[in-house]
């Protein structure tokens, strides 16, 4: 994990570098880079081939070789390129000597090089060209030595791979796991209606050999409800045969088979053809059920499935898996194990606790605080549980127990699960496990709750994904979490409005996994929490600070810093400071003051301003990602950015409350950001020819128009006019401070998946240009009072999935299933005029929800309506509604649902 960030890190450094035009001509000899770059892609493709798995001292020692050099390599070539962007002065230079000395110092130390720390040491205090070499051209220099050292690597590493060789070639040594059934170890507790349900579909009456996988993250009890079911009476009355093996990650078909076999006669020196035809010929003409516990490919399973015959006599095989993926690979029905719910927690506990005693009263209290803090995991419960069956009975101890399991990561109950979970960890491929072990984290400090959005801008800043030439790296990290989720480390939190995952989540067991190996791995982060005085090691790659900033040291490789309030004095040091996420800080100026390294700059509060002014010194930071000023004050802070924002080819996100983008008029080169992806909320940004080629792969705009503001020059439609130049642009927010009218001839891009309007008047006839665009999704409207009347033309909105429509003028709806065929969401807010829902709204089959809010009574009574008639029907019964009329409408609203002689049974109905 450690060496694959490293060096993903390193190559983004210098595919970055080259691209640039005035650094790529910086460095004096180009092929050096160059070598460099070849170097760290063998290295990369090594760590990407090779299966160490963590365990093999020689394969940690080299990891740690390689980490450390491509930090090195980093840290060199960032300085040098503060050194060439800033301007030193008499501070600087010393500050700049300092710096590169320490980098050079601290490589000689790690190579216990005495000789070389003389060397640098001698140098400091030396004369001005001797200073100017140091913070010039001599971490450059020192690339030398560092392309040697990986030539060295690259050589032990062609060892290593050798010897795996010779190891894979060896039969495997390891002893065949066995499973022996007894009642206590098969008891399910929190487990009946899985049972019930795996029961029905494995004894049910489908002829053909049919596959079951059940699915979860390690720890949910996927191996003791296989157990379970293997054990059941029904199922050993049902089937001829059962047998059972585990597989696990580092598989071997042969000793599956002769697992299987275990009942009858076998022989080690039988070949894997051998054992599969007699498996075959034993299971052919019985009805049989396989049980394969804890499969981690799909190749496993290709390995063995030949030999299970297909009797057409209801045979079954059940696979338990991690990996949503190998479940799907495998042409199984997946059936997704889950958390437990709280009576089951607390069942499963008391069952490992007492046995079959009731709990006592006095610990039911903290019993249920410990069986809180496991969060429906089983392993969880039952490690703990067990524990707690011969610990003393007091009220003291099990509070100890209780605040040791949700203080320390590394308590004697958690360690034991711990252990369990670390597998899933240890086999994630390299790739993954930075962005696993960075979502725990995020999690450990609950930021911005786990937003997708800000967890794949941090990906990209952090150089955690390595480019593959066909996608962006977005795109990439968005594969990322699909792989994560797949495999049951992450959950999905929330998703979008058309069904995208827009936040995760992850079980707190994973995550104090994650903050324990991520410990181990000090270069990649540390926590300071409130009373920690802790030192940060100089390995420390990316830190956490709370307020408590002060109580640490400062080192001076910080590549993160997040969600800490800084004092100037503390932050001078970080020249390769990379990610910078703050609640506040003095002034922007001193904010960028010589951090040209920054990618990811965040700032949530400036205090109370009207208008923040860019310094044009943001143009120095010439790796810059990311920039975020989410400034809270009573009007609206305006961000005022300088015209050399449009020379910056690395931005890829601009997200303010509301940004001023100057245009670009007499500018002697248009420069392509053709990185750039999101920009909002842009303040009347005319989108001329130029501007849209300068933004051509924009994904995500949103934009509010004002006439009191910078930049009103031209009317709307004129600042909109070439918006369907934006041929990539797949989500659209449009905003007016002051209602102003929608051309019906203007043209949206035809990627548009999602569009928003706000105090945009048109008549709702106009809506035929929107309606019309091929893969729109998701429509809001909001707040137009230019019209009352809507009939959709047929053949159109064809896609969209949700609808929103809010605070509008519109009386009367005149539409079926046909002009939604679709449509799965349906929010209606404050349409105080709306006569009534069309009544075909309620025929289309993929309606999920119909939300009122505040709209007039005679629409709510609609609502109720077209449920009870699907009811009816027998249509679409899954159809909810939710109503909120408001206080001030109850009495009469509950008058007409009486006059009407209808129920409130099957709709959610508040008042709030």
């Amino acid at each position: 994990m450690a060496a694959y960030a490293a060096l993903a890190s390193l190559l983004n450094t210098i595919q970055q570098m080259m691209t640039h035009p005035t650094l790529s001509t910086s460095f004096h000899n180009i092929n050096q880079i160059q070598s460099l770059q070849e170097k760290a892609d063998l290295l990369l493709d090594f760590i990407e081939t090779f299966n160490y798995g963590g365990v093999s001292e020689e394969a940690q020692d080299l990891e740690s070789l390689i980490t450390s050099a491509a930090h090195t390599a980093q840290d060199m070539i960032e300085s040098h390129i503060a050194n060439q962007l800033l301007p030193l002065s008499a501070d600087d230079r010393e500050a700049a000597l300092s710096f590169s000395l320490y980098l050079q110092k601290k490589r000689a130390i790690e190579e216990k090089n005495a000789a070389a720390v003389v060397d640098v040491d001698q140098v400091h205090g030396g004369s001005n060209q001797a200073i100017d070499h140091v913070a010039g051209d001599g971490c450059l220099e020192y690339l030398r030595q560092i392309i040697e050292d990986m030539d060295a690597i690259i050589g032990k590493a062609n060892e290593l791979m050798e010897k795996q060789r010779v190891r894979e070639d060896q039969p495997p040594t390891h002893s065949t796991p066995q499973y022996t059934q007894t009642g206590e170890e098969t008891a399910m507790v929190g487990l009946r209606d899985e049972l019930i349900q795996l029961l029905d579909e494995l004894t049910g009456q489908r002829s053909n050999l049919h596959t079951i996988s059940i699915v979860g993250m390690g720890g949910m009890g996927k191996t003791t409800l296989a157990k379970t079911i293997y054990a059941n009476q029904l199922i050993i009355e049902h089937f001829h045969i059962r047998a059972l093996a585990t597989v696990s990650h580092q598989y071997n078909a042969k000793q599956i088979l002769q697992q299987l076999l275990s009942s009858q006669e076998k022989s080690s020196d039988k070949s894997v053809d051998e054992l599969g035809e007699q498996l075959y010929r034993t299971l052919s003409g019985r009805r049989y059920l396989i049980i394969l516990d804890d499969i981690w490919s799909v190749e496993a399973w290709n390995e063995v499935k030949y030999f299970f015959p297909d009797n057409g006599s209801g045979s079954r095989i059940l696979l338990t898996t991690r990996l949503s993926d190998v479940a799907n690979g495998c042409g199984s029905s997946c059936f997704s194990k889950n958390l437990l719910n709280e009576n089951e927690s607390w069942e499963l506990f008391c069952k490992k606790a007492f046995q079959n005693e009731d709990c006592p009263s006095e610990l039911e209290e903290v019993g249920n605080e410990i069986v809180r803090l496991c969060k429906g995991l089983a392993l969880s419960i039952v490690v703990i549980g067990g524990s707690l069956q011969k610990s003393p009975r007091t009220v003291g101890y099990w509070k100890s127990v209780a605040e040791d399991i949700e203080s320390s990561p590394n308590s004697k109950e958690k360690q034991e699960s711990l252990d369990v979970l670390f597998s899933s960890y240890n086999h994630l491929p390299p790739h993954l496990k930075p962005c696993f072990l960075h979502i725990g984290v995020l999690k450990s400090i609950d930021y911005a709750n786990l937003d997708i959005l800000s967890i794949i801008q941090l990906w990209v800043a952090e150089g955690f994904l390595k480019s593959n030439g066909g996608q962006v790296l977005e795109e990439i990290a968005e594969d990322y979490l699909k792989e994560l989720v797949d495999r049951n480390l992450i959950l999905v939190g929330r998703r979008s409005k058309n069904g995208k995952m827009k936040r995760c989540d992850i079980h707190d067991l994973l995550r104090d996994l994650c903050l324990k190996v991520a410990d181990q791995q000090g270069w990649f982060f540390h926590v300071i929490s409130q009373g920690q005085g802790h030192v940060v090691g100089t390995e420390c790659r990316l830190v956490y600070h709370t307020d408590w900033w002060r109580q640490t040291s400062r080192p001076q490789l910080a590549r993160s810093i997040m969600n800490s309030k800084f004092q100037k004095e503390e932050f001078h040091k970080h020249r390769l400071l990379r990610v910078l996420d703050v609640y506040s800080y003095g002034s922007v100026e001193e904010l960028l003051n010589g951090r040209v390294n920054l990618r990811y700059v965040a700032v949530r509060e400036l205090g109370h301003l009207s208008v923040l002014e860019l310094p044009s010194s943001l143009s120095l930071v010439w790796n810059l990602h990311v920039l975020i000023f989410h400034i809270y004050s009573l009007y609206g802070c305006l961000v005022v950015a300088p015209i050399e924002i449009w020379k910056m080819r690395q931005l890829r996100h601009i997200q303010c409350r509301r940004i001023y983008l100057p245009h670009p008029d007499g500018q002697d080169e248009l420069l392509i950001l053709d990185n750039l992806q999101t920009l909002g909320r842009a303040v009347n940004l005319r989108l001329s020819e130029d501007v849209c080629n300068i933004i051509p792969n924009i994904k995500k705009l949103d934009l509010e128009y004002d006439e009191d503001l910078h930049g009103w020059d031209d009317s709307l439609i004129e600042c909109l006019c070439n918006i369907d130049r934006l041929h990539k642009l797949e989500s659209l927010k449009l905003g007016c401070v002051r209602s102003c009218q929608l051309n019906e001839m203007l043209s949206f891009p035809r990627s548009l998946n999602k569009l928003a309007l706000e105090f945009i008047n048109f008549e709702w006839d106009d809506l035929t240009m929107i309606g019309s665009l091929p893969i729109l999704e998701v429509l809001q409207i909001e707040f137009n009072w230019n019209g009352s009347t809507w009939s959709p033309v047929d053949g159109q909105f064809q896609r969209l999935k949700f609808l929103k429509i809010y605070d509008c003028n519109l009386t009367s709806w005149n539409a079926d299933s046909c002009h939604f065929p679709i449509l799965e969401k349906l929010i209606l807010c404050r349409l105080y005029q709306l006569e009534e829902i069309p009544w075909g709204i309620g025929d289309i089959p993929t309606l999920k929800l119909i939300n009122l809010w505040k709209c007039s009574n005679s629409a709510a009574i609609s609502a109720i309506k077209i449920k009870e008639e699907q009811l009816e029907c027998q249509g679409n019964d899954d159809l909810q509604i939710q109503i909120n009329v408001g206080t001030d409408k109850l009495e009469c609203f509950m008058a007409m649902v009486e006059t009407e002689g209808l129920t409130l049974n099957n709709v959610q109905f508040d008042t709030s």
